[in-house]
């Protein structure tokens, strides 16, 4: 093998530049991946393990998470799951049964540390294998890695996981392939779909701002339906923004989803219109079109640079009007409507 690593991009030792030499990549028998976060994490990383099985032929993939963030993993894609559970019967575990844990994940070709955390530092440190591979935030955990990947936030999430195969000859495909089954827009009963929530408050456009915009629009598209759709938690309810809206009868409400149902749901919208959140990345990977509405978050690292996808935010880092949202999502459909 060759290691496709250059200082502008990250940087391998010595040591696993010689290894690489004296391997093919027949020879990669096992590859661990771990990733440790809510369901927009796991579904960007869907394209790379999708390389990583074509690239590595004869590997066995183990995928790495933590108990609280198992929801939309993709464990379709891999042969074996790890799970550390930081909380048993709702008490802490200890620190003895957790290096237990990280001891289960076995020895490997290679280890792919796509979080960064404490956690995946010490399951890194504790593993034996030829190629530990990561991109650390904290500059001295660069220390645990034979390959060092630099990541930026100026590149979308999905090819920053991706260049975790290209350092082994991957070519890549466009678009992506997140191995979700294809969708068409529903022409029959077109619908908006509509997420206001997101896993940080922070990046929540105002639910007020949300009640004007689905207003706006449930005036200029009387012929779609608008929904809002719920989330699982108490503040993901739509409940007093129905109650607001009820003078359209084109506004519904859609309760909460389970994955195999959201993502046709979602596939078959003729738009999503949502802030950077779990839904929206649920979105890009089956095709549905999105306008993401961004604040200070790191917009680039979210916004897939394809037509059927676009992006509001305001330029100084704050939360974009009403009136930008509203001209953003007809432009963007009246595009989308024309091909």
């Amino acid at each position: 093998m060759y290691l496709w690593l250059w200082t502008k991009g990250g940087y391998s030792t010595n040591k696993a530049r010689k290894r690489a030499e004296k391997m093919s990549h027949e020879q990669i028998r096992s590859i661990a991946i771990i990733r440790h976060g809510a369901i927009g994490d796991q579904v960007v990383l869907r394209p790379l393990l999708r390389e990583l099985r074509e690239l590595f032929p004869n590997a066995s993939l183990t995928l790495s998470l933590i108990d609280s963030y198992q929801y939309g993993a993709p464990v379709d894609l891999v042969d074996r799951v790890h799970v550390v559970y930081k909380k048993r019967d709702g008490k802490k575990t200890s620190n003895w049964d957790r290096f237990k844990q990280i001891k289960a994940l076995g020895e490997h070709d290679i280890i792919m540390d796509l979080c960064d955390s404490a956690l995946s530092m010490w399951t890194v440190m504790f593993n034996k294998a030829k190629f530990k591979m990561g991109f650390p935030y904290r500059a001295y955990r660069k220390f645990l890695f034979n390959i060092v990947l630099q990541r930026s936030d100026l590149f979308l999430e999905t090819e920053n996981m991706l260049h975790f195969a290209y350092v082994f000859g991957a070519r890549g495909k466009r678009p992506f392939d997140y191995a979700f089954p294809k969708y068409f827009k529903d022409t029959e009963h077109p619908y908006i779909c509509y997420f206001f929530s997101a896993s940080m408050e922070s990046k929540c456009w105002p639910k007020d701002s949300f009640v004007s915009l689905i207003s706006k629009m449930a005036e200029q598209y009387p012929n779609h339906s608008h929904v809002l759709m719920d989330g699982i938690g108490a503040h993901e309810k739509s409940d007093e923004m129905i109650v607001l809206l009820s003078k359209y009868s084109n506004v519904t409400q859609q309760t909460p989803l389970d994955l195999e149902h959201v993502l046709p749901f979602l596939g078959q919208s003729s738009m999503v219109i949502a802030n950077d959140t779990g839904v929206r990345n649920m979105s890009i990977s089956v095709n549905a079109p999105t306008l993401g509405i961004f604040n200070s978050t790191s917009l680039f690292r979210y916004w897939p640079r394809d037509t059927v996808h676009d992006i509001v935010f305001d330029k100084n880092g704050g939360n974009p009007s009403v009136e930008m949202v509203f001209e953003a999502a007809v432009k963007h459909l009246e595009w989308l409507e024309s091909k």
